[in-house]
């Protein structure tokens, strides 16, 4: 079992029931970490706002250190989730705009408020 004083900075560590690794990439005030996350099915950064936690909580949550194989999978510089993400909105944002124009052209512009 890990210890807060094994968690260390440039360190990754792993939950296996949820198939995250957790790398510790800044430590604050010597209690607390910053970590990136990332999942181990396909290496892929686990994008959220916060990611800060007490050195004794991810102890707890970790069932152990990564090993080599795990880290090769992590692609800290993979940019694919955030352009993936954007590629989502614009074709979400395009996909409304059709349903709205095709509104328009069916009830009439002035029947549509605009927000």
């Amino acid at each position: 079992m890990l210890t807060k004083q094994n968690i260390s900075v440039g360190r990754m560590y792993v939950n296996e029931d949820a198939h995250i690794a957790r790398e510790v990439v800044e430590e604050i005030n010597h209690r607390k970490v910053k970590y990136n996350a990332f999942d181990l099915t396909d290496g892929r950064l686990i994008l959220a706002v916060m990611q800060v936690c007490r050195k004794s909580d991810l102890a707890q949550w970790a069932d152990r250190e990564a090993n080599p194989g795990e880290i090769s999978k992590i692609h800290p510089f993979d940019l694919r989730p955030w352009f993936e993400d954007v590629q989502n909105r614009e074709v979400k944002r395009t996909e409304l705009e059709l349903t709205k124009a095709n509104i328009q052209a069916i009830v009439g512009n002035n029947s549509i408020h605009r927000w």
